[in-house]
């Protein structure tokens, strides 16, 4: 019996070591209580949009935008890969802003100050363009380059054709507009408190700020004999001050306008692009173009849509980082927003794709912004947008005097 038992113990051993490990567990999702904006596994976020007035066009391409993003995140899983997102639109009404109750709220539209709007939500807004204020002079990935740089970059581009020549930079209260005073402001100052690095001889700089007061277009712009205008404006001032320019005028309108509107055959009109999206250029460019496809295959994106799209980049990893901690209330999504690592240029941030570069002109792997690509308009029928390429200006110079003059004058 002995010889027996032996081997049924023997036997007995070998079946267990043959057993094969168990498998392991799939992970377990966080237990996240109801919060703002989030009920049942399902994440709701608010998008504040102009649906009918001037800025419809433009705030519907950048809606469009924002919804291809959304959908290509519900599509691998949602966010963490296990909670989809809903988005709802909430119509542009000043009336009813105090009703929204949201735990993330993308502002779409600049026709209003989207500070003032969202200064009780968790989130900090993300313009539809870069600039370097808002975090703390840190990166901010949009669709363009920075709004400061764009701004120095454009008056120090001119000086040798216009020297001493007047700049009128006309701007609204807007945040991006502030952004482009404080850069004008910064690049007029008096000789010896701007960086010799910045090398700026620009003649006299004129803001004109169109909500801080009322003023005649044409007269403001004959009386200061400004050679040069600079527009920063939310579309519908921006036509209205484009329209009543005078002629004989170098006119720059920093932000893309809806490629439908008619401007007077004088204005040249410079634009600052996005990054190409075209595949093959980084891995951000072809998740853009992987997600458009899928949300809306029969027509080509523009730079409006990939604004919207691009903007919804650090709100997702600010809204990955609140479901990794378990907590995804107003208060851990205010605490997180001021913790989420700014997006470097060169060093973008994308959920769920490794760090990668996109820099604006360079290639994948190439070193820093150092060109920025400003646009004429032409005849819109020329092909999409109705663009041309007018300069291509090398801002390596102008990027580290420009951040330090920029954080003394703020």
């Amino acid at each position: 019996m002995s010889r027996v038992a032996g081997l049924l113990v023997t036997l007995l051993l070998a079946a267990g070591c043959s057993e094969s490990p168990p498998e392991a567990s799939p992970p377990v999702p966080p237990q996240l209580a109801p919060a703002d904006g989030y009920d049942a596994g399902v994440f709701t976020l608010g998008v504040l949009v102009d649906l009918s007035g001037p800025a419809a066009e433009a705030d519907r391409a950048a809606l469009a935008g924002a919804q291809a993003y959304w959908s290509g995140v519900d599509a691998r899983g949602g966010i963490a890969g296990l909670y989809p997102v809903e988005l709802s639109v909430k119509h542009l009404d000043a009336d009813a802003l105090g009703e929204w109750d949201v735990a993330a709220l993308t502002y779409v539209s600049s026709a209003i100050d989207a500070a003032d709007v969202t200064a009780e939500l968790p989130l900090p807004v993300v313009p539809a363009v870069a600039t370097l204020g808002g975090e703390n002079l840190d990166w901010v990935l949009t669709s363009a380059a920075p709004v400061e740089l764009t701004t120095v970059a454009l008056l120090d581009r001119f000086r040798a054709s216009g020297p001493g020549a007047t700049w009128c930079v006309i701007v609204d209260g807007s945040p991006l507009g502030r952004q482009v005073a404080a850069a004008a402001y910064a690049a007029g100052a008096a000789r010896e408190t701007v960086p010799a690095m910045l090398d700026l001889d620009v003649g006299e700089i004129e803001v004109l700020d169109l909500d801080a007061s009322v003023f005649d277009v044409t007269d403001a712009v004959s009386d200061r004999q400004c050679r040069y205008v600079l527009v920063e404006a939310a579309e519908p001032g921006a036509i209205h001050v484009l329209e009543r320019l005078p002629p004989n005028l170098t006119v720059a309108r920093r932000s893309t306008l809806a490629a439908g509107i008619e401007l007077p055959g004088h204005v040249e009109l410079l634009i600052d692009p996005a990054p190409p999206w075209q595949t093959g250029r980084s891995a951000v460019m072809d998740a853009f173009a992987a997600d458009w496809a899928r949300f809306h295959a029969d027509s080509a994106p523009d730079p409006r849509v990939r604004a919207g799209w691009l903007s919804q980049l650090r709100l997702h990893l600010l809204l990955e980082q609140a479901v990794a901690a378990g907590d995804v209330s107003r208060e851990r999504l205010v605490a997180l927003a001021g913790q989420v690592e700014p997006v470097d240029p060169d060093r973008n941030t994308l959920p769920g794709v490794p760090r990668i570069g996109m820099d604006i002109s360079e290639p994948i792997g190439g070193g820093p912004l150092r060109t920025l690509r400003l646009y004429g308009r032409t005849d819109v029928a020329a092909d999409e947008l109705g663009l041309r390429q007018v300069l291509a200006l090398d801002v390596t110079h102008l990027m580290e005097a420009l951040r330090d003059r920029l954080s003394d004058v703020g």
